[in-house]
Order: C-alpha cells, then structure tokens, then sequence
C-alpha cells in the first residue's frame, strides 16, 4: 500500500493525506468497473495516464473491470469501407454488414491495443468480448416510440452475464478488459452499448463503483455549474426540466439503474483530465457527478 499511497500523493495535492490513507483502505479488495472511452482512449497523453491509473489502482488492491467503447473508430472504419451507418437516439443501427466492422474494430483493434497498454506496466489483463465463455447473454433490443417499434437491427440488451467467469479472472490477478458485444442462446452476436454494457456488469458484479470516463465534466445544473452530488429523485426533476438532455440522458439512466440494483455509486467524470480515476477514488472532493439512491 506504501507504493500505491506515494504514488496518489504525488498526483493529489492535498495538505491532509489522511484522505488518501481512509480512501485506500475503504476501495481495498473492492471491485471498480471502469467504463473506458472518448478523449481518454483518443488522446495519447490521456491513455498514458489512464493507464498509469490503472496501475495505480492495482497497487491499492482495487480490483478493476475495464469495459470499452469504439464509437469513433468504428465510425472511421466504416467511412473508409463506404458503408453508411445511421444512429437513432445515440443508439448504432446495425446490420450485418455494421456488425462485422463493429466486430472487427471492437475485438480485434481497440480490445488487444488495451491489453498491450496494460501490458507495458506490467499488468496482467485479458482481452475478451462479451461473446467469448457466455460472458454476456444478450436479446434484440427493442425500442418503441408512438406505440411503434423501432428495428436497430442486430443492437442488444444484455440480460444474463457469466460472473465466475470474471471472478476467476479477478481472482488470478489479471484484470478483465471487455468488448461490449453479446450472444443469444441460438448464437446470434449482438453489438451493445458500451455504456450499458458496463452498467450491466457492475451490478451483476457487485461493484463498489461505476466510473463512467465521458467528454463532459459531469452532470451541469443550468447555469453550467457542475453537480457534485446527485439522488434518483433529483435526477428525475433534473430531466423532466430538460437540464439533463441529449446524449446524457442514457449516460444518467445508466448510473441510475446501476445504483438502483446495488452499486454504491456510480460517477461521471470527466476523461479529459489528467489522472480523473486517482482524483476521483482518493481526493475527498472527486470531480465528477456521484449518483447515489
């Protein structure tokens, strides 16, 4: 813990660092799913030091469960191969043709590139998708608006995870780094949102904390203030308000569900900031939004 505690230090400046010393010891042997994506993954100086926080969090006997995202290299793989793609309400609609690109770039570019990261500071991790072991058991999602269902065509909804399967993995010490894809009981692969993907896991896996790395500071009030702190019943007024809008809806839904079905706290936090997982688990302040019930 020594090595862990001169590393936050030195990232944290803070005047008390009994902070530090209490927040080490309440996330120790405590499961931490990271939802990894945005300008943390794109920008080579914020990857460096996600995974330094990575590192960081290992030496503190955090458990960590990394799920990741893919949204603009799948974009661009998709422009370079001329297949047109559309989104509806932040959701990808995918057909087959989708699927093999979301496939491809998500297991085999994105997922491997995270393990080698890992890697390089003596990490054990294990790239995996959802597909692989049953991981993650998936049915078609289904959208309807104005009594109207709405085809996304091979997008799911996680609903059944194999989590022996990830507790031995964290239990070996090899950190779990997942690609958001499913199957059904017949086989059929389904792309999922990362996001949701990563909610999901967190509460089948009774997870101390869900980290959500986003390209936003957090939850805004209206005035463009960040919120530190939020309940479920605040966050209903806050969307009915339309404060909370847009692509932050399902990000907020997320949190909240996760919450709801067990998880400590979910956050917000802004991966555009330097060291946002070590600033967020081990100053007394955080920096992102914290939902909790």
């Amino acid at each position: 813990m020594k090595k862990a505690f001169d590393q936050i230090s030195k990232i944290i400046s803070l005047k008390d660092h009994s902070q530090i010393s209490q927040n080490l010891k309440k996330y120790a042997n405590e499961i931490i799913v990271v939802k990894y994506g945005g300008s943390a993954m794109l920008n080579p100086k914020l990857s460096e030091t996600f995974y330094q926080d990575i590192s960081v969090l290992i030496d503190s006997g955090i458990k960590p469960i990394i799920v990741h995202g893919g949204g603009p290299q799948i974009n661009e793989a998709l422009k370079t191969m001329r297949i047109k793609h559309q989104f509806y309400k932040g959701m990808r609609k995918t057909d087959a043709k989708t699927l093999k690109v979301v496939q491809m770039v998500l297991t085999g570019l994105i997922n491997k590139d995270i393990t080698i990261n890992l890697s390089k500071k003596k990490i054990i991790a294990l790239g995996i998708a959802g597909t692989d072991g049953r991981l993650i058991q998936a049915k078609k999602y289904t959208l309807t608006q104005n009594k109207k269902q709405i085809d996304l065509g091979y997008v799911g909804n996680p609903i059944k995870l194999n989590s022996q399967l990830l507790i031995n993995l964290l239990s070996a010490g090899i950190v779990p780094v997942i690609a958001p894809m499913g199957t059904n009981s017949v086989g059929t692969k389904y792309n999922i949102n990362a996001d949701l993907t990563a909610g999901f896991i967190s509460h089948k896996m009774k997870a101390r904390r869900l980290l959500m790395l986003t390209d936003v500071k957090g939850v805004a009030d209206s005035n463009n203030n960040l919120i530190g702190e939020l309940n479920l019943k605040e966050i209903k007024v806050l969307i009915a308000k339309g404060v909370i809008y847009g692509g932050m809806i399902p990000k907020v839904n997320t949190c909240m569900e996760a919450v709801k079905k067990g998880v400590r706290g979910s956050v917000i936090i802004d991966g555009r900031v330097k060291h946002a997982l070590v600033k967020e688990l081990f100053s007394s302040k955080g920096m992102g939004t914290l939902f909790r019930k």
